[in-house]
């Protein structure tokens, strides 16, 4: 019979976190500890820390504990009932699973942006209940595409989904609520460890004859993965422990599948493993043909004929003899210990002497005792050192054969190129002594990784693989290297994204609109993954309002929809435009606006020759210095600051360049000019008179009417003279009628 256990299966990441904070609490704090729901859905698993003085309580039981420590199971719970406990003072140890808390996240913050947060689960699981008290227990939860009748439609909505639920009803649902809202936000949160064994138990099932899914009969991803397996294999069975388990029915099947839920501890599924095991070798045993008894005497024709070995014949000394193996120098064999010292142990090894391992041929420790490391009638293979060592017995030594197991291990692992697991020991030098169970091998700190590990001691206790990628038997040195499975899986990973990457761009093509999930924000755009293939976004193409940072727009993992507007076939790169797809807001303005309207405005930057203002999202126009006010205008700080709303008149539109020139003191009557004096009216006048003498090119048309008005024109050879200046401000001075 031959078991398969599934890939992924037993403990998640969360219920492993939860039960290593649990027991944590127990080992550290002296209070009452309570655990407000079971830490996990494993009937067997809360029974065993009940006894260890873990009390499952519910929310109900919370105002009758007047102290102590409560501690939240990874299904999480109400923002609520957190509140309640810190009202009253009782010791929190939240053991929610990072997954969960990120959906208990997402409904508190798009529940505050207005959302209708909608829930894909069980109304009855836990960590449903948990997220819905993130949103004032307003949530719609639907668990089937059918209950969708029962809502009406809104203009936001929010999806999450249960951490354990299948992928495809969630995906189901979520394509149909799409259709039925304006704006949807999609979060798929189910949890990728949840996925992986849902996956792994559908590969396992499809390879075996008979399934076994371990886990409580309440817990929901157990239950799942039956389904899952029970749609594949027929013979599929859902059990809490060893005890459920039909072994005699198991035992028919020549090939057994095991998965276990994200709940179900590994003690439970050991239990299981070594059921099956003990149930199989019985039936081994125990399977012996049936043959009829041989008789002693063959009957030829009719007549007895005796045995040519009969007790008269048989020599039992020379039967003795014969039995006896021969050994030599060298050879491997195996005793049954008849003996234990203090410094030897003494086999028989079916020769006509005994064999003796002596202390520094059975141990490399010295500290250990042979009576702890070996019991009477144990069976020990060992080498032949010499025939007589010195009193008749022949001279075994265990070290030395398993030595020589461990170098042909290495030597078939070298070969074959098996990749071997093991645990980080300690550190020697500048490399780690790795412990890969039949022995201890060196792994350069080189050879750990693809990247620099600063320090090593860091790693001790860590769990690596690798191969063996140098093996010398006569120096009996091999070294172990985890680097090259890395190299290799990430060579792989290349390949295949290059592989997937050059089909869909030929997939894509200019003017398409696709749909993606925001991969990375950087300061200048966002990368979409597109199935395959990233496309970039700059921030520019985002919106048509200007933003600081992309992070102000789209946040990571959302969903986008964007035009292709560029392929660059060289380097396989696709660009983006989400603004595109938007109205635009130019084309409104120019609807909306003309010269000489009068508009609200929102300042938006200010710079030294003049401060911009948005007009409507997306579109914005110039208040250059002269606009602001008639009186002079040094700093445009001084004056104006970003965020104020004030009241402007457009002026100027330039569609060509999409441009608008502002005016706020258009918008105010301007100030009467003060009356001149009697010098100031000669000045005036003599200026008139030089006038009048002028060539014509130095003459300017006076303005009619308010055509140019508010326009500021600036010209480099006007022809100012400096009596244009001055004027007659010297008349008086000298008689008229000289020269």
């Amino acid at each position: 019979m031959e078991i398969i256990v599934a890939e992924k299966s037993g403990y998640c990441f969360g219920i492993k976190n939860a039960m290593k904070l649990v027991q944590e609490t127990l080992e550290k704090e002296d209070q009452k500890i309570y655990s407000l729901g079971p830490i996990s859905h494993n009937k067997q698993e809360i029974e065993r820390l009940e006894k260890k003085g873990v009390t499952i309580i519910s929310e109900d039981e919370i105002d009758a504990i007047a102290e102590g420590c409560v501690i939240l199971r990874s299904h999480g719970v109400s923002k609520a009932v957190i509140e309640k406990l810190e009202l009253k003072g009782l010791t929190i140890v939240n053991a929610t699973c990072p997954y969960v808390r990120a959906v208990q996240k997402k409904v508190e913050e798009y529940h505050r942006l207005g959302y209708q947060i909608m829930i894909i689960g069980d109304k009855n699981h836990p960590e449903v209940i948990g997220a819905n008290g993130w949103c004032q227990e307003k949530a719609l939860i639907i668990n089937a595409i059918n209950e969708l009748e029962k809502f009406e439609n809104y203009d936001k909505i929010c999806i999450v989904a249960q951490t354990t639920i299948v992928e495809e009803k969630f995906t189901e649902i979520c394509l149909a609520v799409e259709k039925r809202a304006p704006e949807v936000v999609i979060f798929n949160t189910i949890c990728s460890a949840t996925a992986e064994r849902q996956a792994a138990a559908k590969i396992t099932a499809e390879e075996v004859e008979y399934m076994i899914v371990i886990g409580g009969y309440h817990s929901s991803n157990t239950q799942k993965l039956f389904d899952i397996c029970k749609t594949i294999c027929e013979k599929t069975c859902h059990i809490e422990t060893v005890r459920d388990l039909n072994l005699n029915e198991v035992i028919r099947y020549q090939k057994i599948g095991i998965t276990a839920g994200a709940s179900t501890p590994d003690w439970i599924v050991k239990e299981v493993l070594e059921g099956m095991e003990e149930q199989n070798k019985f039936a081994e045993e125990n399977a012996v043909e049936e043959v009829t008894a041989a008789e002693v005497e063959e009957v030829v024709d009719g007549e007895a004929v005796k045995d040519e070995y009969d007790d008269d014949n048989f020599d039992f000394a020379d039967a003795i003899e014969e039995s006896l193996k021969t050994i030599r120098r060298g050879a491997e064999v195996e005793g049954e210990v008849i003996h234990i010292a203090d410094d030897e142990v003494i086999l028989n090894i079916g020769y006509k002497a005994d064999g003796v391992i002596k202390k520094s041929d059975f141990t490399w420790r010295s500290e250990e005792s042979l009576s702890d490391l070996v019991k009477m009638n144990d069976k020990i293979w060992c080498i032949v050192t010499d025939l007589n060592e010195g009193s008749g017995n022949v001279k075994l030594s265990k070290i030395k054969y398993d030595n020589r197991l461990v170098q042909n291990q290495l030597r078939d692992a070298f070969e074959n190129k098996t990749v071997l697991e093991g645990t980080v020991k300690d550190i020697s030098g500048n490399g780690l002594i790795v412990d890969i169970g039949f022995t201890e091998i060196y792994m350069p700190a080189s050879q750990y990784h693809v990247r620099y590990v600063k320090d090593l001691k860091t790693l001790v206790g860590e769990k690596v693989k690798g191969q063996i990628i140098d093996y010398n038997p006569k120096r009996r040195r091999a070294i172990l290297s985890q680097k090259v499975l890395l190299e290799k899986d990430i060579k792989e990973r290349r390949e295949q994204a290059k592989q997937v990457k050059e089909k869909r761009f030929d997939e894509l093509n200019v003017d398409d609109v696709v749909k993606g999930t925001v991969k990375t924000i950087t300061s200048f755009g966002i990368f979409v993954d597109l199935d395959g293939i990233d496309g970039f976004v700059h921030r520019s193409d985002l919106t048509w309002e200007k933003i600081g940072d992309p992070k102000d727009a789209v946040e990571k993992g959302q969903e986008i929809e964007a035009k292709v507007i560029a392929k660059n076939d060289e380097d396989k790169k696709i660009k983006l435009s989400v603004k595109v797809l938007m109205p635009r807001p130019w084309d409104a303005f120019i609807n909306q606006y003309k010269v000489d309207d009068e508009v609200e405005v929102t300042i938006t930057n200010i710079l030294d020759f003049g401060a911009f203002a948005r007009i409507m999202p997306g579109v914005e126009g110039l208040i250059h210095i002269s606009e602001i006010s008639y009186n002079r205008v040094e700093s445009v700080a001084s004056v104006l600051s970003v965020g104020e709303v004030l009241k402007v008149k457009i002026i100027g539109i330039n569609e060509e360049k999409e441009k608008i020139s502002l005016s706020k003191k258009a918008t105010e009557e301007a100030p009467e000019r003060p009356a001149q004096t009697r010098r100031e009216q000669s000045s005036n006048r003599g200026d008139r008179e030089r006038s009048s003498n002028a060539s014509p090119r130095a003459r300017k048309p006076r303005p009619q009417g308010n055509e140019n008005r508010n326009t500021t024109v600036y010209e480099e050879n006007a022809g100012v003279t400096l009596g244009d200046s001055f004027g007659d401000m010297f008349s008086g001075l000298f008689d008229d009628n000289e020269e």
